[in-house]
């Protein structure tokens, strides 16, 4: 037989030519234009309509390619090589091989389908010893219906469309489907305009000699009357399409069989056309081209090889990873129905609400459906929503989950019949971990059993009391296994507080209020206090919002400072008077609270840092009273600079680290001091309304001590008076000349409002140069942004080699319209794709703006940036004109 090796791609090592290789190689034989069976090898073989939309699509050289007609052999190495039609899409070809001194043979079908189509050249095959077939639709279960009755599907849709006065969108690859739907169109007289991607596709399928499809019509700001549109499937929240009023949305693809494929794709409607073989399709093959061994590639290569073993054949998929069988005789399957009903019950009420107010985007549709839900529930359940809808599982005091993504798959995967590679199929294509459970769920067996709200929190915390992964993993994979997949799909977005339905809080504090009567900034202004919308909802419920106050080990939001950009700026803003600056510390902001004997520190976001700074809670214990100070830890030692980067080191530090040998302890990690600039809570009590000068005052008196012994970890900041702009600059030189930020201009009159950032506190920060990188590797995002390219990484050059060097990654900064031309432009040019990571062509510059820069072990610059985000897109330079890793470092 003629050896076959997977090395990262099928490479036949005799004549050395590599099968539809994922990333670039010396000689490769390239079944088809898809991007997933493409990569810029040094040489390709292609059929010539193949060779055509590789120059279109990709803008690959000539010199690149060797295009061979269908059915005319040439010789290689050794070996005969034949080019036959593979009936997928326009120009795909399987590739049949005969080694000269003995006649042993090979088929390598790449992706092929055996019913004839109107685009794609019909299916050839020849009888060949060893068969490599493409397995995607290998299940039994997958039979297509007949292309008549899927074609009258497509039909029925679009004509039920314009009948109602609606805009039919066919949504199907833009090579491929997108042209079988326009000849299947064209056909029947229904005239249809095209994305620009699609435009472009069949243009080039016209160009590659296909004469049956009309000349494309592009896709403008509005639809014709009577057309229909035809783009592919991530153009489906672009900006193009969502502008499109009244419309209604079709998926084309032979997923269409699975459970659930119209809500995974998010369309009206999901109908099974594929340029794929099915298992008959498939069954079709072996038995034209009497193989002697089969491999089986992509897909469900494991199952349909056992499956062909069980009838004989020598047959296993090209990875080598199947599993051994025991000749047993098996029970008939129990057969799952695909669609499971939901029993009804609380938790089913709550994915209903999720749901709807996920489709509802009107702000005051969304409240109304909050209002009626929350009003309606008993006392002792409203909490409990309350909280869910703002992204936390459990209350305060109820423990911490510590429940990843890694043990949410863990979990699903551990289930009866749970495949990883269909796992793996649909996390990819979904980048979202709940959408990816519910369809991965609506798969497998399951006994669904209906549970309440209180119910749903006593499992959360039950696995906050778990002892460990291993029982957290237990726990999940019991609950996923007794909840429909709706009902799990809800159970994750509580877990990883990312509900994603369009619900922010200042909505669900609204929501609150309309549900109980109360005043919305009342029950904002309690909410602050109490930290906790559960225990909010409960004041606004009993009509008690005014009774909330602020308590120690209770944090509220930071006040925050709004950016200026010149000391003129800030003087016209704070007036003439003596202005009060302070410092602009790079540390970490903070909170500190102490009552009694115990003390207690929360981050900017809220959450306890306790762990990563002991010394500091034992320096609020020697402090008089009870108190809730705001400030900013920082990296402090006497005779050397420290800076965010010797912070940082403390962050990684747990509370479990004290009982690994190895970890740090507080002697051999940075000394830090709590620079603290305001009080919100002293031994007389709230000091949130009084003026900045009054908080000021009692600060002094607290920290007394800490004044005179100015070696204290906790001190009050310096406060710096002037009445001029001269004076504003002059401190601001000050604070940078002393490694700080920039500088701070407060209103002395000024209350402490948690969570605003108004203009009574303004800060003047030290700009730093942007940097222009070149973009070398694309990911798919996540959320509303999972179906597009819009995660890049960028390197700057070395001087003394040339070489690329990664400093940074950055998603923000960008606009929807850029992302979908970033995407097309990444697309284009992949050099390799890692599963949602495209390795692209180093050719787009984008200008990077940062807070600062330091030294990092993370990128091979030896570099990263803080806070990195896109200041723009510089088409106007090339890669060579791009700044240099020794410039950047002369920015540390």
């Amino acid at each position: 037989m003629l050896p076959v090796r997977d090395q990262n791609g099928l490479h036949l090592t005799e004549p050395d030519l590599w099968l539809d290789p994922h990333r670039p190689k010396p000689f490769a034989f390239v079944s088809h234009a898809h991007a997933d069976h493409f990569a810029r090898h040094e040489r390709c073989l292609c059929s010539e309509a193949t060779a055509t939309l590789l120059r279109a699509r990709y803008r690959v050289a000539e010199s690149r390619i060797q295009a061979v007609p269908f059915h005319s052999p040439i010789e290689h190495a050794g070996h005969r090589l034949l080019l036959l039609p593979a009936g997928h899409i326009r120009g795909s070809a399987m590739l049949h091989i005969t080694r000269l001194a003995d006649g042993k043979s090979l088929l390598y079908t790449g992706d092929f389908k055996t019913r004839h189509g109107r685009t794609a050249e019909p299916a050839a095959f020849r009888h060949a010893d060893t068969l490599i077939l493409e397995t995607t639709f290998a299940l039994p279960k997958y039979v297509f219906p007949p292309p008549l009755e899927v074609e009258a599907a497509v039909l029925r849709f679009v004509h039920g469309c314009l009948d109602g006065g609606e805009i039919p969108i066919l949504l199907g690859y833009s090579l491929g489907k997108a042209q079988e739907a326009l000849a299947l169109l064209h056909e029947h007289g229904i005239p249809a305009v095209l994305h620009a991607k699609v435009a472009e596709m069949t243009q080039a399928c016209r160009d590659s000699g296909l004469t049956n499809l009309p000349e494309p019509i592009l896709l403008e700001k509005t639809v014709p009357p009577g057309h229909a549109v035809i783009a592919p499937p991530n153009a489906v929240r672009s900006t193009v399409l969502r502008r499109l009023k009244n419309a209604r949305t079709a998926m084309l693809s032979g997923w269409a069989m699975t459970p659930g494929a119209a809500y995974r794709y998010r369309v009206d409607e999901a109908i099974p056309l594929s340029d794929h073989a099915d298992h008959p399709g498939l069954m079709e093959c072996i038995q034209r081209v009497q193989p002697k061994r089969v491999l089986t590639v992509h897909g469900y290569c494991r199952e349909f090889a056992a499956e062909l073993r069980q009838r004989g054949l020598d047959a296993w998929s090209a990875s080598g990873k199947d599993q051994l069988e025991l000749t047993l005789p098996t029970a008939r399957a129990q057969k799952i129905s695909p669609v499971i009903k939901r029993p009804n019950c609380g938790l089913a009420d709550f994915t209903d609400l999720l749901r709807l107010v996920g489709e509802t985007h009107s702000r005051l549709g969304k409240i109304d459906h909050l209002s009626r839900y929350l009003a309606a529930l008993e006392p002792d359940l409203l909490p409990l929503a309350a909280n869910w809808l703002s992204g936390r599982p459990l209350s305060r005091g109820d423990g911490v989950l510590h429940t990843g993504t890694a043990a949410l798959r863990r979990a699903l995967l551990s289930l009866p019949k749970a495949r990883e590679e269909r796992y793996r199929d649909i996390s990819v294509s979904q980048n979202d971990a709940a959408r990816t459970a519910r369809l991965f769920l609506q798969e497998i067996p399951l006994t669904p059993e209906p549970i309440e709200l209180a119910g749903a929190h006593d499992f959360f915390r039950e696995l906050a009391a778990a002892p460990g992964s291993l029982a957290k993993i237990e726990l999940l994979a019991h609950r996923f296994r007794h909840l429909n997949p709706a009902e799990s799909e809800t159970l994750v977005r509580i877990l990883t507080g990312d509900l994603r339905i369009g619900l922010k809080e200042g909505l669900l504090e609204e929501a609150l209020a309309a549900a109980f009567g109360a005043d919305p900034a009342e029950l904002r202004h309690a909410h602050m206090l109490t930290g906790d919308l559960g225990e909010t909802a409960i004041l606004a419920r009993d009509q008690k919002l005014a009774t909330a106050s602020l308590r120690p080990f209770v944090p509220v939001k930071v006040m925050l400072a709004s950016p200026e950009t010149a000391a003129q700026a800030i003087y016209d803003r704070h007036g003439s008077s003596s202005l009060w600056l302070e410092p602009k510390y790079d540390g970490i902001r903070a909170q500190l609270h102490k009552k009694g004997t115990q003390a207690a520190l929360f981050s900017r976001d809220l959450k306890p840092i306790d762990a990563q700074f002991p010394e500091l809670l034992e320096a609020a214990r020697q402090l008089p009273g009870d108190f809730i100070l705001d400030g900013e830890i920082i990296a402090h030692a006497e005779g050397r600079r420290l800076t965010f980067n010797d912070l940082q080191k403390r962050l990684g530090r747990l509370a479990t680290a004290q009982s690994d040998l190895f970890a740090d302890t507080p002697a051999s990690l940075p000394p830090v001091a709590f620079i603290a600039f305001d009080i919100l809570l002293g031994p007389a009590g709230t000091l949130l309304e009084h003026p900045l000068t009054d908080r000021r005052a009692a600060l002094e008196a607290l920290l007394q001590s800490t004044i005179i012994n100015r070696q204290s970890a906790i001190t009050p900041i310096e406060v710096m008076r002037t009445d001029s702009v001269d004076g504003i600059e002059s401190a601001f030189k000050s604070s940078l000349l002393q490694h700080h930020e920039g500088l701070i201009s407060k209103d002395p009159t000024s209350s402490y409002s948690p969570g605003r950032r108004g203009k009574a506190w303004l800060k003047l920060k030290g700009v730093m140069p942007t940097l222009d990188c070149v973009v070398v590797a694309a990911e798919q995002g996540h959320g509303k942004r999972a179906e597009w390219l819009s995660d890049y990484t960028f390197a700057v050059r070395d001087e003394t080699n040339g070489a690329l060097r990664i400093i940074g990654k950055a998603y923000s900064g960008v606009s929807d319209a850029e992302i979908e031309e970033l995407t097309d432009h990444f697309q284009r040019h992949t050099l390799e794709k890692q599963r949602r990571k495209h390795l692209v062509e180093p050719n787009l510059v984008l200008e990077i703006a940062f807070d600062s820069i330091r030294p990092s072990k993370r990128h091979d610059s030896g570099l990263a940036l803080r806070f990195p985000r896109i200041k723009g897109i510089r088409r106007d330079k090339s890669p060579q004109e791009i700044d240099t890793l020794q410039h950047a470092r002369s920015l540390l």
